[in-house]
């Protein structure tokens, strides 16, 4: 990964589905046994709006909604007598047709996903272990989500119910395929925060740690984790120089010394992307307000004003993450 391709990356939006699929063949228990059934029960009571969309005719919404143009990612991977392999494949074509989440409804992604499996001519039984797999997986994030959101647990407890939650979900097999090294980056990641956190460390110490904590990784990683330090580095400068309110100029000769010209170059165009797309947010939150707060309208009148407020100032990916800042109390911040 490149450093610029690094500074300009996006996170990604989890979610959260109120399914059940079939039952999973019995999977050894774990000390989660019980978080599962608790957190399943509770967000079933409680979905997020978000996620019960109305139900459109699913290959109307293929056709003309988000995913429009575009080919399905991912695969199936068939492994012993077979039977389903799974792997990161597998979970890029269930998260391919999730991305619907919003325009449809759960059981429309379903017949998507069947549809999928049988152009691609798969045998019967197949596609039930590849439909049983996507219930397992949608069951799964809906539980997730409560996880998240109980209070008091700290990064590492999160991790680690999480990590018994899939494996007691998805079972170990799929547990590892689908989340296996990202769980093992996670697991690195608090190390390190854990380190450099430590007041009892002296710099030098912290260093020769963190050190011997990077060499343990292979070596595709440890070029990833160099990349993310120089990523780090990069956004601390950033957020420096937005609290002393530095000016485009300084900000360029600075970054120039630092990553070169090129770099430097980039970076001030996504200085003016983020100065526009927070103009925007801003512009929308205070007309979201003022619909709010106009008492002339009836509550329906102002839920259709700020629907319309949304559609017009913000294309459908945008609209998304709109969202789901909103859900998080994070839009009318500055970033």
């Amino acid at each position: 990964m490149s450093t610029l391709a690094l500074i300009g990356a996006t996170a990604l939006v989890r979610y959260g589905i109120a399914h059940m699929g079939p039952a999973e063949t019995p999977v050894t228990p774990s000390p989660a046994a019980t978080i599962a059934d608790t957190l399943q029960a509770s967000s079933r009571e409680s979905a997020p709006p978000l996620f019960a969309a109305q139900r459109r005719d699913p290959h109307d919404v293929l056709a003309n909604g988000s995913l429009r143009g575009t080919e399905p990612d991912g695969g199936v991977s068939v492994g012993f007598g077979g039977h389903l392999k799974p792997d990161m494949a597998l979970r890029r074509l269930f998260d391919y047709y999730l991305v619907l989440l919003g325009e449809t409804d759960l059981s429309s992604i379903r017949t998507l996903l069947h549809d999928d499996l049988l152009r691609r001519r798969l045998d019967p039984p197949l596609i039930d272990e590849v439909m049983a797999s996507f219930d397992r997986y949608t069951h799964y994030q809906q539980a997730a989500v409560a996880l998240a959101n109980q209070p008091g647990l700290s990064m590492e407890q999160q991790l680690t119910q999480v990590t018994a939650l899939r494996r007691q979900m998805l079972g170990d097999e799929t547990a590892e395929a689908f989340y296996g090294d990202e769980q093992r980056r996670q697991q690195q990641s608090l190390q390190r925060l854990a380190i450099q956190s430590d007041t009892s460390l002296s710099p030098a110490e912290k260093a020769r740690r963190l050190q011997a904590l990077d060499a343990a990784l292979p070596a595709a990683e440890q070029e990833a984790q160099a990349q993310v330090s120089l990523g780090t580095t990069v956004q601390e400068q950033t957020e420096a120089f937005d609290a002393a309110q530095t000016d485009a100029d300084t900000r360029h000769a600075e970054r120039a010394q630092l990553f070169g010209d090129a770099a430097a170059d980039r970076l001030q165009q996504l200085d003016q992307s983020r100065a526009q797309w927070q103009a925007r947010l801003d512009a929308y939150t205070q007309q979201s307000q003022a619909i709010q707060a106009d008492s002339t309208l009836t509550s329906a009148q102002q839920q259709a004003a700020l629907q319309q407020l949304l559609t017009s100032s913000f294309h459908g990916g945008e609209q998304v993450q709109v969202q789901a800042m909103q859900s998080s109390g994070l839009l009318g911040k500055s970033n």
